[in-house]
């Protein structure tokens, strides 16, 4: 047990690991006879034998040399672990005597019988101790705190910036204070507000004491009413104050008004006071806006030659190559003078709106003129409140947070009873609306579209987005809605009127009937389709301006960045958003702010065509009734020389006029393309109804068939327009007037030479319909034609 050997010092694990004792000798010779195998295996590696054995003995020394080391090694880690648990139970064995005496001590001092009980009695003067250690160090903190205020008094006002050193000190002890205050649960409350409390104060005392200085020299110059060059303690003043105010302006999260500035408005700021703060004429709210802001923007304007000569090379020698020398309110002397100047208007903006409130047109006349102010003071002065980007949001930003909703009521009933006054009034078609050609639209439509326009000229300087889009959803929306179902109402009405099952079930008055017939009718519909045009073109131009494409695609940024059950403006939904502009929002396609609406009117304007192209032959029935049940083509005659001299049938004067006078309403008020479509459609059902029920149901002489030709060519001339007629009639008509002998020196072929060709083969038959150049009847209509001339009834031809 007392001579440690190699097998007994290594672990079970070491032992089993062993792989010489762990393998048998024959698989030691095994291993052996694979190695001499592998280096033996030609004569020729005989002759490194004696290498070969010298290394395989260096080999043996080196394992050898690292046994040897390992054993070491191991001894030495025994030797240290041993030495380690022989201080440790030292150790344990001091700190227990320790203890010990402590209980003993405690237990004597406290004449305790034990240590728990003598540890509780001396709870309450360790817990005395610690205050007092606390209250020591408080103590030296507020002594610190006040030197620190001391020491930037006392550098006051020479060197402004020598005094921020220990401010700046006593700013981050404030800051550290109020860091270290959550962790540890709200600790040390009255401490930490007196010295954040000091530091504010000291600040202000700071400030002031700058600013004093600098109005004591502003007074002894008379500013403003003696106001000349700067001297130099004037610029070295108002050095300081910049100076002064570094730290704030760094730590400063938006733009803020130049120390030096504060103190050249202040005069300015009292004038305001007097104005538009008394009882002065002046303050008068139902002047809105009328004196106090031309009276800023002219105090501006007014100084500003001075501001650029003598204030503009401080502020730019100052802020040279600091990070604020691209803000415009810090370098650009006017910007920081109007900066300094609007805390005093927006306080007078503020209390005037609280007074006229209550004034729908107070408060819609006060929003107008405190947009123009806005922007007269963006583009004159070049303001924009040191945000290049974006530009001055303006007072009214502010001023639509609080009220905007109710602007927007006010705006709204406006809009909304301007509109039902509007529609009240006579609709009239202005036909100097436009010029020939074009389609006129109504004077109710025009005075629609110029309440919209006011409508956008109200809300165009708005900046903030949910508020443009809740003025053209909820007003310019609404407005075409209620329009849009106005008329649609009436094509309703229209349409029931003529419907002959509606009149029998509703009834319907001479009155309402006469409403829809005729010219009457044809203007009611022109009204319809002329308006929704109207609409469309404007809508459609629109959709092109500035202001509405720069809507459009801030709605598809926010759309396409949003949900379905986002609120994309104010209060409206995605849907509600989608529902009332364009079904493009939130997607790439193309689009605007109008396409509902659009598609609306579009549908409401064909809807009035398809009327308008139904409405004249309508009336053939009625109108022609006389015309068609009159037996009058078998008249006999015999001079048929000339047929110009012809009169027409006496029974279509009557129709003929009422068709004059609807295509003619229908040239004059509508454009070239929807008048042909109309005409087309009219001549169409005219040729049907004179085709079927006169062509093919009654017998014609020759004088009858004549004059029947030139009741179609006086048809046919009520529109100047060659391209449009009856050509399918006319040619009916033509082939019934051949003559029935040839005169000498006449060409064409005779009644009994058509009868003929007619009633032979269809190839003789498709030739003479081709020699005769008709292109609308075949050789069927023309046999049906031929029949109804009274002189073919005998020849038994046909």
């Amino acid at each position: 047990m007392d001579v440690p050997s190699i097998c007994r010092e290594r672990s079970p694990v070491a032992f089993r690991h062993d792989h010489i004792s762990d393998v048998s000798l024959g698989e030691q010779d095994t291993r052996l006879e694979d190695y001499l195998n592998d280096k033996i295996q030609t004569r020729t590696d005989l002759a490194n034998l004696a290498s070969l054995m010298e290394n395989v003995e260096l080999q043996k020394k080196q394992l050898e040399d690292q046994l040897v080391d390992a054993r070491a090694r191991l001894e030495q880690s025994k030797q240290e672990s041993a030495n380690h648990n022989t201080l440790i139970l030292q150790r344990a064995k001091e700190f227990e005597q320790q203890q010990n005496n402590v209980n003993s001590r405690l237990m004597i001092v406290t004449a305790s019988d034990t240590p728990e009980e003598a540890v509780a009695r001396l709870k309450g003067p360790l817990k005395k101790l610690r205050q007092v250690d606390l209250a020591k160090e408080y103590v030296e903190l507020l002594v610190e705190v006040d030197k620190l205020t001391k020491d930037a008094r006392k550098h006051l006002p020479d060197n402004p910036k020598e005094a921020l050193r220990p401010y700046t000190q006593l700013k981050e002890l404030a800051s550290s204070l109020k860091r270290l205050q959550e962790p540890a649960e709200g600790a040390a409350v009255h401490l930490i507000n007196y010295v954040d409390q000091t530091s504010t104060r000291l600040w202000d005392d700071m400030k002031k004491i700058m600013t004093d200085e600098f109005e004591s020299i502003l007074q002894k110059l008379k500013w403003p009413e003696a106001a000349g060059e700067p001297n130099q303690e004037w610029k070295d003043c108002f050095e300081k104050l910049l100076d002064l105010q570094d730290p704030e302006l760094k730590d400063a999260g938006e733009p803020i008004t130049l120390l030096p500035m504060n103190v050249l408005t202040k005069t300015f700021t009292k004038q305001f006071r007097y104005h538009f703060f008394s009882d002065k004429p002046t303050n008068a709210p139902n002047k809105l806006g009328d004196y106090f802001f031309p009276w800023f923007t002219g105090t501006v304007d007014n100084w500003e030659p001075f501001l650029r000569e003598s204030v503009g090379p401080v502020l730019s020698a100052h802020f040279r190559g600091r990070e604020y020398a691209g803000n415009s309110i810090y370098v650009d002397p006017v910007a920081a003078f109007i900066t300094a100047l609007l805390p005093i208007l927006r306080e007078k903006v503020d209390v005037l709106l609280k007074e006229i409130s209550i004034d729908p047109g107070l408060l819609s006349r006060f929003m107008c003129q405190l947009f123009e102010f806005d922007e007269t003071i963006r583009v004159k002065f070049n303001y924009d409140a040191g945000n290049a980007q974006f530009g001055w949001k303006g007072i009214a930003w502010d001023v639509l947070e609080t009220y905007f909703d109710q602007w927007l009521q006010v705006e709204k009933d406006f809009a909304l009873g301007r509109y039902r006054q509007i529609v009240k009034s006579p609709d009239r078609i202005d036909y100097d609306s436009s010029s020939q050609g074009k389609t006129k639209y109504t004077s109710v439509v025009a005075q629609v579209t110029d309440l919209l326009m006011t409508v956008t000229n109200s809300y165009k300087p708005i900046r903030r987005f949910r508020n443009k889009m809740s003025f053209l959803i909820e007003i310019q929306a609404e407005i075409l809605d209620q329009y849009h179902g106005r008329l649609n109402d009436s094509l309703d009405a229209y349409q029931t009127i003529k419907s002959p099952l509606a009149r029998r079930l509703h009834g319907v008055s001479k009155e309402m009937m006469t409403e829809v017939e005729g010219v009457a009718g044809l203007e009611s519909l022109c009204k319809v389709y002329g308006s929704a045009e109207h609409i469309i073109t404007t809508l459609n131009e629109w959709s092109n301006d500035e202001f509405f494409v720069t809507l459009w695609e801030e709605l598809q940024q926010r759309a396409k960045a949003a949900t379905v059950e986002d609120e994309l403006a104010d209060q409206m939904t995605y849907a509600i958003v989608k529902d009332s502009t364009s079904t493009a929002v939130g997607s790439d396609a193309e689009g605007s702010v109008f396409d509902t609406t659009i598609a609306g009117f579009t549908r409401l304007q064909s809807r009035a065509l398809d009327f308008l192209m139904q409405a004249p032959k309508s009336g053939f029935p009625q109108n022609f009734r006389q015309y068609l049940t009159t037996p009058q083509w078998t008249t006999v005659g015999d001079d048929l020389s000339n047929s110009q001299a012809l009169t027409i049938t006496p029974e279509l004067d009557l129709p003929l006029q009422r068709l004059r006078e609807e295509l003619t309403f229908v040239q004059r008020a509508l454009a070239y393309a929807p008048c042909r479509r109309i005409w087309r459609t009219t001549f169409d059902g005219l040729q049907d109804l004179l085709w079927n029920d006169v062509l093919f149901k009654q017998s014609f002489t020759a004088l009858g068939a004549a004059r029947f030709m030139q009741d179609i060519i006086v048809l046919e001339r009520v529109v100047d327009a060659p391209t449009l007629g009856m050509p399918k009639l006319k040619e009916g008509a033509h082939i019934l007037n051949l003559p029935v002998n040839i005169e000498e020196g006449r060409a064409g072929p005779s009644l009994m030479d058509a009868c003929t060709e007619i009633a032979m083969s269809e190839s003789r038959a498709d030739a003479f319909i081709a020699k005769m150049e008709y292109r609308c009847i075949n050789r069927h209509d023309a046999r049906a034609i031929l029949r109804r001339r009274v002189e073919t009834f005998d020849w038994g031809v046909i």
